[in-house]
C-alpha cells in the first residue's frame, strides 16, 4: 500500500486502515486477558485436592491447616500462577503470529485500491468541483509581491502612528503654553513681563568653574587684561584646525617611511624624558612639603615625617597611568 492509497482510504473512512486492524488485534488481546483472569479465579477457588495436590500418607509429617481446619497447600498457588503465565505467553505469541498474517492479507487484498483505478476514484464531497486552474489563480511570484506590499504597508502604518503620537505631544505642549500666556494676559501680568527686560541665558558655568579660572577661560578683554574672551579663543582654535589637519596628512606618509629602529628610539627617549620629568616633579613636591632634602652627594635625604606606604603606592599608580596614556597615544 502506497501513500496515495492510504490517503484516499483515510479520507473516505475518516480513519487510517492500520488503525482498524490495530483495534481488532487489541480486542482479541482483551478477550485473552479476560479468559486468563476468569481461569485464574476458578483455579484459585477450586480445592487443591481436586487439582491433584496432596500430602504424603506415611504419617511422619502433619500438614499445615488454616483457621477453618482445611489443609493448606502453599505450592498450589505458586504452580497455578506459573501455569497461567505460561498459558498467557503462549496465547499472545499465537495471536501475534496469526494476526500478522491477517494484517498483511487485509492491507493487500481488502483495504486497498488498484493503481490503475486510483486516479479515477472521486469521493462524494469532490463532486462538482473543478480542478482546472483559472487565469486568476495566484502564482508564487504574485503571493510574494503581495506579502512584501503588506510588510511595507505595516511599516508605513507604524511610522505614521509614531509621527502622529509625536505631533500630538507637540500640540499638547503648545496648547499648554498658549493657555499659560492667555491666563497671564487675563491677570494683567503680560504687560509687566513685556516691560521687564528679558534675562539672558545663564552660561556662567562655562567660565566660573575652578578649571576655567585657572586657565583664564572666558575673561573679557579689557585695558588691564591680556587674555581674550572665550569666543575669541574658540574662533582662533577653529581657524587653526584646517592647517593642523593638512600638516597631519603630510606627516603620516613620512612617519610610515621612517625606519622602525628610529621610531623605537624616539619612543624610548620620550618615555625616558617623561619618567625623568615625573621623578623631578615628585622630588620638587617633596622638597616643598619639607619631606625630602638633598644631601652633599646629590642623593635625597628623608627629612621630616616618614612617607607612608599608601602614598608611595598612589605615586606609583599615577606614574603607571601616565605611562599607559602615553603608550595609547
Amino acid at each position: 500500500m502506497n501513500d496515495a492509497t492510504t490517503s484516499l482510504l483515510t479520507e473516505h473512512f475518516s480513519y487510517t486502515p492500520l488503525s482498524l486492524i490495530d483495534d481488532i488485534i487489541n480486542s482479541i488481546n482483551n478477550l485473552i486477558y479476560q479468559a486468563i483472569s476468569s481461569l485464574e479465579t476458578g483455579l484459585l477457588a477450586t480445592p487443591p485436592e481436586r487439582l491433584g495436590f496432596g500430602h504424603a500418607s506415611n504419617g511422619s509429617t502433619i500438614p499445615d491447616t488454616d483457621e477453618d481446619g482445611n489443609v493448606v497447600y502453599p505450592e498450589a498457588k505458586l504452580e497455578i500462577e506459573n501455569g497461567l503465565h505460561q498459558l498467557e505467553t503462549l496465547l499472545e505469541a499465537n495471536v501475534d503470529k496469526a494476526f500478522d498474517k491477517f494484517e498483511i492479507y487485509v492491507l493487500r487484498n481488502i483495504l486497498t485500491v488498484p493503481e490503475d483505478l486510483l486516479f479515477w476514484v472521486r469521493l462524494k464531497h469532490y463532486e462538482g468541483l473543478s480542478f482546472e486552474s483559472s487565469p486568476d489563480t495566484p502564482t508564487p511570484e504574485t503571493i510574494h509581491a503581495q506579502r512584501k506590499k503588506l510588510l511595507e504597508t505595516r511599516k508605513l502604518n507604524r511610522s505614521l502612528k509614531d509621527e502622529c503620537a509625536r505631533n500630538e505631544a507637540v500640540i499638547s505642549q503648545l496648547k499648554s503654553i498658549l493657555s499659560t500666556v492667555e491666563s497671564a494676559k487675563s491677570d494683567g501680568t503680560a504687560d509687566k513681563s513685556q516691560t521687564t527686560p528679558k534675562k539672558d541665558l545663564d552660561l556662567s558655568f562655562l567660565t566660573s568653574s575652578p578649571a576655567a579660572r585657572q586657565l583664564r577661560v572666558g575673561v573679557d578683554a579689557g585695558t588691564n587684561s591680556k587674555h581674550a574672551p572665550l569666543t575669541t579663543n574658540t574662533n582662533f582654535i577653529l581657524s587653526q584646525l584646517p592647517a593642523l589637519q593638512a600638516t597631519l596628512e603630510q606627516l603620516r606618509p613620512k612617519l610610515a617611511s621612517l625606519p622602525a629602529s628610529t621610531v623605537e628610539m624616539e619612543t624610548k627617549s620620550k618615555r625616558d624624558e617623561r619618567k625623568e620629568y615625573i621623578e623631578s616633579r615628585i622630588r620638587l613636591h617633596l622638597e616643598r612639603a619639607g619631606q625630602l632634602a638633598m644631601g652633599d652627594d646629590g642623593n635625597p635625604v628623608v627629612a621630616g615625617r616618614r612617607i607612608d606606604i599608601s602614598e608611595a603606592h598612589a605615586l606609583e599608580n599615577v606614574a603607571n597611568m601616565l605611562t599607559q596614556e602615553h603608550k595609547s597615544s
